[in-house]
């Protein structure tokens, strides 16, 4: 007699094994299917030569509640480490070098990163109430909320670090919701920020809560996250077993991996968009084709390990690069002066981003060719003279979910052919956000959605047992 599943995940990502955690400590028989040999997607780490490497995300966010019980939950609580306290400094790069970010009044003023003219129009942005409208792009809200220099400088150095993205063809209001949805509720970002933050504040504490600052990682980088998601989920997890399609059949789902075919009562797709449009295909051709449709940024990383300390290095946490600086790269972090352990004792660890939706050829270029550009950005902005001992360079063809305009729309698409297609869930970080945290909090609601969805059936078996 086959298995009765209750729920299959496709998707080996930090999204897809929060999601089958929460549904396995629900009682629910899930089998989740990776087609890598690892778990964790681009969240994975690996020693080379002595360094400490990250494939993707660095750093976990302070704000990401969600994600820290769940370490915990994982045994992970004495692994977690934050960022040592030089790190606290970023930095942007404008006019031939890099500017340390203002982090209080003095520091602002006396900055050199803006014109007074634009410090003026950043500070009387609680005075320019305006609310904006939903086919805004990011160009559009950050212009009107801080000015064009400081939107190109300051916001268009936030956007190259974390969508690797084009400011004017990013969605407001699916890119950065949260600032979206101060302006919308108080016509200022800064205005809206307030009761925001207490509310917050508040909330934590009522759940006994205490509130995290900085940024956090684990003793062996963030890929220990995914290794002990994967142990906890045992033989539930399946790793190197590809998913090929999905099909409704009666009250179930098919699911064809690995050689095999497989029936249960959910699916959760919890794959990158072009994946999970190849497996939507034969299912569902206009789910498919939305989902499809997301454009995805492509991203090299170049990680460069020095054996001896770089003296032209500062302390701090990297620095991001506005397009229009002259400067190829889109920021390069410092992942040894983030976190110890990242280097041999005495030496350095630099990791370096090229490309992105201005500069899509650059992944076109070969090895030789993607270090240079980021130690020959690093020679011009920081003095930076060594020649690394180490270098490694990882390709993402689709590496960040473009949340571009029209995203809104197509979600409201997307979630009507779910609604035909029962027992169909998605999770991933094109839902709620681009980053870590984000694709963790959608694997936990979806397995709260794809829960409730069954409840009814669960509890009737149970009841006839």
């Amino acid at each position: 007699m086959s298995e009765q599943l209750d729920v299959i995940v496709v998707g080996g990502g930090v999204a897809g094994l929060s999601c089958a955690l929460r549904l396995q400590q629900a009682g629910l028989a899930v089998r989740l299917f990776e087609a890598a040999d690892r778990p964790g997607g681009n969240v994975a780490t690996q020693r080379i030569d002595d360094f400490l490497v990250e494939l993707g995300p660095h750093t976990l966010m302070a704000s990401g509640d969600w994600v820290f019980q769940l370490a915990e939950e994982l045994g992970l609580g004495e692994a977690l480490t934050a960022t040592r306290p030089q790190a606290g400094d970023r930095f942007i790069a404008r006019d031939g070098a890099i500017h340390t970010m203002p982090s209080g009044l003095w520091s602002f003023l006396t900055s050199p990163l803006l014109s007074l003219g634009s410090k003026l129009t950043l500070a009387t942005e609680p005075f320019r109430i305006k609310r904006g409208e939903p086919t805004d792009s990011a160009e559009d809200f950050f212009v009107r909320r801080f000015g064009a220099e400081a939107a190109r400088v300051l916001a268009g150095a936030f956007i190259s670090g974390v969508y690797a993205g084009d400011p004017a063809k990013l969605s407001a209001p699916a890119a950065f919701p949260l600032f979206w949805g101060f302006e919308q509720a108080a016509g200022s970002m800064i205005l809206g920020s307030v009761p925001y933050y207490r509310r917050r504040s508040a909330e934590r504490a009522a759940a006994g809560i205490t509130p995290r600052q900085g940024l956090f990682s684990f003793s062996e980088g963030l890929g220990a996250f995914p290794t002990a998601a994967a142990e906890a989920l045992g033989s539930a997890y399946q790793g190197g077993t590809s998913v090929e399609r999905i099909e409704r059949s009666g009250q179930h789902w098919t699911v064809h991996a690995g050689g095999a075919s497989l029936q249960a009562r959910a699916v959760v797709l919890a794959v990158p968009p072009p994946a999970a449009a190849s497996v939507l295909a034969g299912a569902d051709q206009e789910l498919s084709g939305e989902l499809g449709d997301i454009p995805m940024a492509p991203v090299a990383v170049v990680h460069l390990g020095f054996r001896e300390r770089q003296a032209a290095i500062p302390e701090g946490f990297g620095f991001l690069v506005p397009r229009g600086e002259g400067i190829r790269s889109l920021g390069v972090l410092f992942p040894s002066r983030l976190f110890d352990g990242r280097a041999p004792a005495g030496g350095d660890l630099l990791a370096g981003f090229v490309g992105g939706m201005k500069d899509p050829g650059a992944l076109d270029l070969d090895d030789d060719a993607l270090a240079a550009i980021v130690l020959d950005d690093l020679a011009d902005l920081t003095g930076l003279d060594a020649e690394p001992d180490m270098v490694r360079v990882m390709r993402y063809s689709q590496a960040i979910p473009q949340l571009v305009l029209g995203h809104p729309d197509r979600m409201e698409r997307v979630t009507q052919r779910l609604e035909d297609n029962p027992g169909l869930f998605l999770a991933g970080n094109y839902l709620l956000g681009v980053g870590l945290k984000d694709a963790v909090r959608s694997g936990l609601e979806t397995a709260v959605s794809c829960r409730a969805w069954l409840a009814p059936s669960t509890d009737a078996a149970q009841d006839a047992s």
